[in-house]
């Protein structure tokens, strides 16, 4: 009896530990709160400064945040990692993109998302990779898990 009882009780506490968390990741996304972009751009190969423009701008404004200098000022932290590439004489986009609380704590993470420059895409691999992360990451996974 005290076994199943003790099985019951951590049952909710994992439930009320995941609420919990899903409440932070809500607070934290909501359109309209501040957030300062954190890129990790890969040092043996980075994506170029104007597509780092280009990532900051579209995600930002995907999520209908407002776009900080520091991340004192911030609701959360947009880290991205991103990498860029030759492969098979064409450029390939990497990008991972994950939401951390001020304090630095991961919230969320998503898989990375990856994209070839191709005639289809004018030859725009980080422009493709940026869809990509909008519709598989931000849109079928952070807002849904966020209630969003």
């Amino acid at each position: 009896m005290k076994s199943i009882r003790f099985f019951f009780i951590m049952i909710l506490g994992l439930l009320g530990t995941n609420a919990l968390a899903q409440t932070t990741l809500s607070e934290a996304v909501a359109p309209g709160n501040k957030v300062y972009f954190q890129l990790v751009n890969d040092k043996d190969h980075p994506i170029p400064d104007d597509e780092i423009e280009d990532v900051t701008r579209e995600l930002v404004n995907a999520g209908g945040w407002i776009s900080v200098a520091t991340p004192e000022e911030a609701d959360f932290i947009l880290k991205v990692e991103a990498k860029k590439k030759m492969v098979f004489n064409s450029p390939r986009t990497w990008l991972t993109p994950s939401v951390l609380d001020k304090d630095g704590q991961e919230l969320w993470k998503a898989k990375t998302q990856q994209a070839d420059a191709t005639m289809f895409n004018g030859f725009r691999a980080t422009d493709t990779c940026i869809g990509k992360v909008i519709e598989k990451s931000f849109k079928a996974d952070l807002f849904k898990k966020a209630n969003r």
